[in-house]
């Protein structure tokens, strides 16, 4: 896969650590809503997915309180949990390298568009990174699917020309619907088993893993 031009990147668990801020925003969402918090294996699940998806599956959250729910998460997000984000090991090394090589990286996140611009900027990556493609406020709902095909859009880039780079079953799914090859990073997390299950073209255990695979 060293001759993919188009590098489509999700974001939390993938370039930047976000569990911290993650799951300190969505505990205090639940708390605020009176609903026990689950098990920190089960916290750990609420990177990746769409916030509504995770609170109704995995905090028992029903449909009609569930928006709610999301507005208390964003709102100790904005202020506080954003700013837990860190680099994973190796990954500004690893886009230097990459832009040097002539690759094109892109973001394709399901987080909000302005977080993901906040987090880029804040950790000084944000020159990486030709194109973000995210959700928005109103449209925080939608897949992944929708997200990689409009990175792959705005960067008027082929499907045999792409490769996306995630940590969860999401972004191997939504690469797969868009016709291209998905590998797996791990970095540290608990999901090997499942991006392997799911289908990744390759499973890199961190950046340095993904350099040997990808450039």
């Amino acid at each position: 896969m060293k001759n993919k031009k188009y590098l489509l990147f999700d974001l939390d668990g993938t370039v930047t650590d976000s569990a911290p801020g993650v799951i300190a925003s969505a505990t205090y969402a639940m708390e605020k809503q009176g609903v026990p918090v689950p098990d920190s294996k089960t916290m750990a699940k609420f990177l990746g997915p769409p916030l509504k998806y995770s609170f109704m599956t995995y905090a028992g959250i029903e449909e009609e309180r569930v928006e709610e729910t999301i507005k208390l998460y964003r709102e100790h997000y904005k202020a506080k949990g954003i700013y837990q984000n860190s680099l994973y090991a190796g990954a500004a090394e690893f886009f230097e390298k990459a832009v040097q090589q002539g690759k094109v990286l892109l973001i394709a996140s399901s987080k909000p568009l302005p977080f993901v611009k906040t987090v880029l900027e804040y950790l000084k990556v944000d020159k990486y990174f030709s194109h973000i493609s995210a959700a928005s406020f109103s449209d925080a709902h939608l897949s992944k699917a929708a997200i990689v095909a409009r990175a792959m859009e705005m960067a008027g880039a082929s499907a045999k020309d792409c490769v996306m780079i995630g940590d969860r079953c999401y972004d191997i799914e939504g690469a797969a619907d868009n016709g291209i090859p998905c590998v797996g990073i791990v970095n540290g997390s608990i999901f090997r088993d499942e991006l392997t299950e799911t289908g990744a073209a390759a499973v890199a255990a961190n950046f340095s893993e993904l350099d040997k695979i990808l450039l």
